[in-house]
Formats: C-alpha cells, structure tokens, sequence
C-alpha cells in the first residue's frame, strides 16, 4: 500500500513553492498538480502531475493512482478559458453548478471546486495548517507607525471590505484621506495598488494629510481553506512604488509569505505594516 501523499494545486506567487520546501524537508512525500496555462517556472526536477481544466476525470484519477488523498490550494491562479470540445465525462456532469459558479466572485467559484473534489474523496488542507504561523498576529511590525490619519484611513477601509464583501468582489482597497481611491477586482492587488498611486494626485491636494493605505482582508464568511488573502515581499515593493503609507491587515486572517523579508522589506523602502484585531475592524 502507497503511503499518502499531498497533492498541491499550484498557482502563481511563492506560496506553493514554501509548501514545497515545507514538503521536501520534513519528507512529505507530494506532487504537484500543473494545470495547462498556469506559468510555474520553478517545476524542474519536481513531482508533476500536468492536467488540464476540461479532464478533471484524468486528473482524479492520477491523484488515486498516486496514493493522494490530501490537497491543498496555493498560489493565485486566473480563470481558464475552457474549451468545450474537450470537456470529457465528468466535466460534464458538474458543468451545471461549475459553469455559473465561475460567472461569480473567487469565493462562490473555489467554495463549488472545493465541494468537487471532496465528494471525489479528497481533504482539502488550509495553508496554515502546513506553513505554521503564516497569519500575522495583531501589531505594527516596522519602525514607521501609521499616523493617526493613517489609522482613520484603515479603519475606513476595513468599513468597506466588510460592505463589498457580501458581493463576492475582492479582499482589498486602497484609501487616503477618507477617499476610496479603488477596490480589489478581478486584476488582483498589484493593479488596484499601481491605479491607486497613479491617480490620486488627481484627487489629494496634501499628502501631509495621507499617502494612502492599502488594507487586505479576508471576505466574511470565507473558506480558509481555499481562498486567504496574501501578500509578500512583491507587495511591499509595489505599495512603496505608488508612494503609499503602509501595508494594514486583518490580524490572523492575512497570509504573509516571508515575514521577516517583508518587514525588512517595509524597513527599507520606508512604509508601515500593521496588523489590526478583528474586534476593532468588526
């Protein structure tokens, strides 16, 4: 009898790489599941079982043949473009709830895929559970604190989230000076926070007052075990770029891919990062 192994559903970023060296070092044996489209540039030598979006059948059935019986979701991933001449047999038999669920937000999509591959008789693993202490706990992490203004724009963006939320939209805004200069979408963060820096001097007549926060946090009600708001070292970079204030966070719901490069990241190029308790945001 195979011993189990992990399977990870591996997107872009550097979170499936740290389940990797997790995996490689505490010899847990895993593969990584490639779907055709994805670009994951650091596969050489790995254990990769390539699928494809329309062969789910394929794909189930070579997570059996390997012994996997646990998966786990890592890594930012863009909706496929499916083409229907090659759906095989079980893709058309979950067509009906898979289809309109991928016309909806990112949590009503991964909820629907996470419900497929447990009833095929896979756990699904949070990250968290793998990478101990990936959330952040309540704090400010950097020598710059937030100033006070600062503050205000974080607690108005947590205000906001919490009302976008219920929409399946995104799990970030960026706001300065009590105005919302953009909301997370399909782009992703990276975009909202190089918009948000390329447009508010259209809109802010004194920085003094605020640069702007970019504030993550998960959607209420969200299954983290499959879709938890993230961010690293890329993200600090591209903040300080649009000449923003600061990183602010749910505290232990945000996953922070290298917290000590990301701090020391912060410290460099001069931003704050913080950390708030839910019971302040709710």
């Amino acid at each position: 009898m195979q011993s189990p192994c992990l399977a990870i559903v591996a997107g872009a970023g550097d979170l499936p790489i740290q389940i990797v060296e997790h995996c490689k070092n505490n010899n847990i044996d895993f593969k990584i599941i490639h779907f055709e489209g994805v670009d994951l540039h650091w596969l050489k030598q790995l254990p990769v079982i390539n699928a494809k979006f329309e062969k789910p059948n394929a794909l189930f059935a070579s997570l059996n043949d390997c012994g996997c019986n646990q998966v786990v979701f890592a890594g930012a991933m863009k909706r496929p473009k499916l083409n229907p001449l090659k759906f095989d047999a079980k893709f058309l038999k979950i067509a009906s709830k898979l289809l309109p669920a991928l016309k909806k937000g990112d949590d009503t999509t991964l909820k629907i895929i996470a419900e497929i591959f447990e009833k095929e008789g896979f756990e699904i693993i949070a990250t968290d559970k793998i990478l101990k202490n990936i959330f952040v706990p309540e704090g400010v992490f950097t020598k710059k604190n937030p100033s006070e203004n600062d503050l205000i724009d974080v607690m108005r963006g947590f205000e906001i989230l919490n009302i976008i939320s219920k929409a399946d939209i995104g799990q970030a805004c960026v706001i300065a000076q009590g105005l919302c200069l953009g909301i997370e979408t399909i782009q992703g963060s990276d975009a909202l926070i190089k918009f948000a820096g390329q447009s508010k001097k259209n809109y802010l007549n004194d920085e003094s007052d605020g640069k702007g926060v970019f504030i993550k946090s998960p959607k209420l009600n969200q299954d983290k075990r499959i879709d938890v708001p993230t961010v690293g070292v890329e993200t600090i970079r591209t903040i300080a770029e649009a000449g923003l204030s600061g990183l602010a966070i749910k505290a232990d719901c945000v996953q922070m891919i290298d917290k000590n490069a990301c701090i020391d990241t912060a410290n460099q190029l001069g931003i704050f990062i913080t950390s708030v308790s839910s019971d302040k945001v709710l």
